[in-house]
């Protein structure tokens, strides 16, 4: 199905039809306010087999789109005096625990909420309970994770801090995090069509997950309702695109309804910023773009085996967008989407980043190598980087994925490159060096490995 005539000054049908078509991406549901006004549409197929149409109001797991919202929880607390963003996070947490002890001393709640809190990210394992007790087992779990790099010392995307920071609502709120966050967030905005247990949607519409076979071909998969109840802080919202777009609104100042910070407080949240490269930035739970004129993209992407969404909004000028895709690689295509309209709603365009494809040898020289995650069980994320014709190659395994990813790369400037091809492309790529110099690591996808055998 398609929408209603959009008021908007965009043809929205022709836009997300052909990123359809172009990326294979079963369906989608879109969302886009500007300038007060607001619009609903949905396409293509919510399941493959049997058929299902996506509708404006299906359900679909936004998976990392929950960050800003556990975000937001943990800084009603602060605005209410209950909690102090640079205290340490043991303060609230007194038991709290990694391997290392120093940075289970010294790490902060501020650490927490912009991804600097330098232990491990991506847990491969966890409580496999649905009580309330889940998210407290699943963060006693973390005394085991090894720490990357000292806490503040810079982004590493971290999936297990987000749970930290949400164990650490439930605690100072007195109350479930679910609870806490639909008594804050969800309920004063009107998002009824949200949540964090997939029974409380069996009856609506939903949207499966897909994957491509090697054939091209889409198979429906259930792995993105079936996360744990102990990391719903760091990525297990249920949501639609109407009420995501809420949820934009009120980022905006365009919803007329009580929220739970006051604007001064969302704008510490997306104005706190920490540089990420030349023009990129981590704010407390959003993560930024700076773009000409002094305005800013905030967004949040989300991606699970079988989805991958987005919110994106420009506070400056009036403008939000919202694509939930029920396909692996369906980030193609909600770039595709929210770049065309972000350009004819507003005349905002990417940045003209000149990637050079063609780098000199003696410049290439310095990265080859194995970059790799701290693990301390699992085999974890790797990187082997290797130079010639004047590119860069990177050959990646993730966590639990069989065959490994082949990419090449370019140079930005200096220790600055962008991936150039496949399902990545535009994905930041940034060598990380010491104080002295020294090369030190990568970070990919947000996270930040280490050169095996240390610095050179």
């Amino acid at each position: 199905m398609g929408s209603a005539p959009s008021p908007l000054n965009a043809d929205i049908d022709e836009i997300v039809r052909s990123a359809l078509a172009e990326h294979r991406v079963p369906g989608c549901s879109v969302a886009v306010a500007h300038g007060g006004r607001h619009w609903y549409g949905a396409y293509g197929l919510a399941r493959v087999d049997p058929e299902l149409p996506f509708l404006p109001d299906t359900r679909i797991p936004v998976a990392s789109m929950t960050k800003p919202f556990t975000a937001t929880a943990v800084m009603a607390l602060v605005e209410a005096g209950a909690v102090d963003l640079d205290a340490p996070i043991r303060r609230y947490l007194p038991d709290f625990k990694v391997a290392d002890e120093e940075a289970a001393e010294t790490a902060t709640v501020r650490h927490l909420l912009t991804h600097r809190a330098g232990w491990q990210g991506d847990e491969a394992e966890s409580v496999d309970d649905r009580g309330a007790g889940a998210l407290a087992a699943q963060v006693a779990g973390y005394a085991v994770l090894p720490q990357t790099l000292p806490p503040g010392t810079t982004f590493s995307y971290c999936n297990t801090g987000l749970d930290v920071a949400g164990r650490l609502a439930e605690v100072v709120g007195g109350d479930a995090f679910e609870s806490i966050v639909e008594r804050t967030i969800l309920e004063p905005l009107g998002m009824t069509h949200s949540t964090f247990f997939a029974e409380r949607v069996v009856s609506a519409p939903a949207a499966a997950g897909h994957v491509r076979e090697d054939d091209g071909t889409l198979r429906p998969v259930q792995d993105p309702w079936l996360l744990p109840r102990g990391v719903n802080p760091a990525g297990g919202l249920i949501s639609s695109a109407r009420d995501q777009l809420r949820w934009m609104r009120w980022w905006l100042g365009d919803l007329d309804v009580p929220g739970p910070l006051t604007p001064e407080t969302r704008e510490r949240m997306i104005g706190e910023l920490v540089p990420l490269g030349s023009t990129a930035a981590t704010g407390l739970g959003w993560h930024a773009d700076h773009l000409p004129g002094g305005m800013r993209s905030v967004s949040h992407e989300g991606s699970l085996r079988g989805t991958a969404t987005v919110c994106r909004f420009v506070p400056e000028a009036g403008l939000a967008v919202v694509v939930l895709t029920n396909a692996d690689d369906g980030q193609l295509l909600f770039r595709a989407v929210t770049d065309r309209l972000f350009a004819e709603l507003a005349g905002i365009r990417k940045p003209d980043r000149k990637v050079d494809r063609r780098v000199a040898e003696p410049v290439l020289a310095a990265y080859p190598g194995v970059y790799e995650a701290t693990n301390h069980k699992h085999e974890g994320a790797r990187v082997e980087v290797t130079a010639g014709s004047g590119t860069l190659r990177l050959r990646v395994w993730a966590p639990h994925v069989e065959d490994p990813y082949d990419m090449s790369a370019g140079q930005v400037e200096g220790d600055e490159f962008a991936v150039v091809d496949g399902p990545w492309r535009d994905e930041p790529l940034t060598f990380l060096r010491t104080a002295a110099g020294d090369l030190l690591g990568v970070r990919i996808a947000g996270r930040v490995l280490l050169r095996a055998g240390g610095p050179s």
